[in-house]
């Protein structure tokens, strides 16, 4: 079944350019509570999309999960297919980094986790935060990181681990940018390339370039609705390309998160 994909039109006035991407910036657009990004690297609004539509068959509470359509962005006549999300920032508030937050105690990341196995970094990070913004992030990471392992999420650098701060102190953020998931970057994996090599060839971040050993480093509570996600996965197949491949893949590999 073929998508109607929607057209937002987009101006100059309300670009923005981020380096929201480990392998550069990426053209965004604010349009009213709405952020509109365009494709760079390949297919990052299809991944996005499809990392949303697999949080909304998960348990991952709503408050952490953040909407994504693909569509077409158009500036002057100009159409860069992409996607769009809602702004999940209420007044006041702004979103702090977790490179920024290390960054302002002068802590480096890399001399965090010198020596230390996958679990033990995740666990140095949750007891930093928890010292230094008052903010229980266990159950967070546990939830994000089996989540980028079934997403191949390659994109999990320090500035897409984020909190919000607002008038009342820190709290959790919704989980974004997946758009550098699902082999979407074409550029290193290319849609002639068979997918198992690409799969060998992606790598984890930040505590390990290996997603297996990030998936496991914490319990987690974290499931799919398998049969809701397969559902999915079939009725949107011919839109899915290569993707839907990789997600049954994923499926057989993660099989105990899918129930």
């Amino acid at each position: 079944m073929l998508m109607s994909i929607p057209v937002l039109q987009v101006s100059k006035d309300s670009r923005n350019t981020f380096v929201s991407s480990s392998k550069g910036d990426q053209l965004k657009w604010k349009i009213e509570n709405k952020w509109g990004k365009a494709n760079k690297f390949g297919y990052e609004g299809l991944a996005e999309w499809v990392a949303f539509e697999l949080i909304s068959r998960s348990n991952i509470p709503s408050r952490l999960i953040v909407p994504y359509t693909q569509c077409v962005l158009i500036e002057d006549n100009v159409e860069y297919p992409g996607c769009y999300s809602e702004d999940f920032l209420q007044l006041g508030e702004s979103i702090i980094t977790l490179h920024r937050i290390f960054e302002s105690y002068g802590v480096k990341f890399d001399d965090l986790q010198q020596g230390q196995s996958t679990r033990d970094s995740v666990l140095l990070v949750v007891d930093f935060l928890k010292d230094v913004l008052k903010l229980d992030t266990l159950e967070y990471f546990s939830i994000m990181l089996p989540l980028d392992a079934i997403l191949l999420n390659e994109d999990r650098h320090l500035n897409n681990i984020a909190f919000i701060h607002g008038p009342d102190g820190y709290r959790l953020c919704p989980l974004f940018d997946h758009g550098l998931s699902l082999l979407s970057d074409t550029t290193d994996y290319p849609l002639s390339m068979p997918t198992s090599i690409a799969l060998r060839k992606i790598k984890a971040k930040p505590f390990s370039s290996d997603f297996s050993k990030q998936a496991r480093a914490l319990e987690t509570n974290l499931q799919f609705d398998r049969s809701s996600v397969i559902q999915f996965i079939e009725q949107h197949d011919q839109d899915l390309g290569r993707v839907a491949q990789i997600l049954r893949s994923q499926i057989r590999k993660y099989e105990h998160l899918f129930v």
